[in-house]
């Protein structure tokens, strides 16, 4: 019996996996933004990774999520080794 190291999430809300394409509909559900930010991603930057299939387009939420994670700034600010002048 073969284990995977990367174990399959469910989602409780859906019954579906993580792996699981998904609508742009879900996927904005998911993400918390507007199907209109993900349309229009998709003319402009293509931030957001998707398929294409005819005419249909699908959004797998792991690949969204870990392009949304590598876009995160902030956080903690580096201490500053500026010098003052006094003047």
């Amino acid at each position: 019996m073969q284990t995977s190291s990367n174990p399959t999430r469910v989602n409780r809300s859906t019954g579906t996996t993580d792996d699981t394409a998904v609508d742009e509909h879900e996927a904005a559900i998911r993400i918390g933004m507007s199907v209109y930010f993900l349309r229009k991603d998709r003319r402009t930057k293509r931030l957001i990774p998707f398929y294409r299939i005819g005419d249909r387009i699908l959004y797998n939420p792991r690949r969204v999520f870990e392009a949304l994670a590598a876009l995160e700034e902030g956080g903690t600010r580096p201490k500053s080794s500026a010098k003052k002048v006094a003047i």
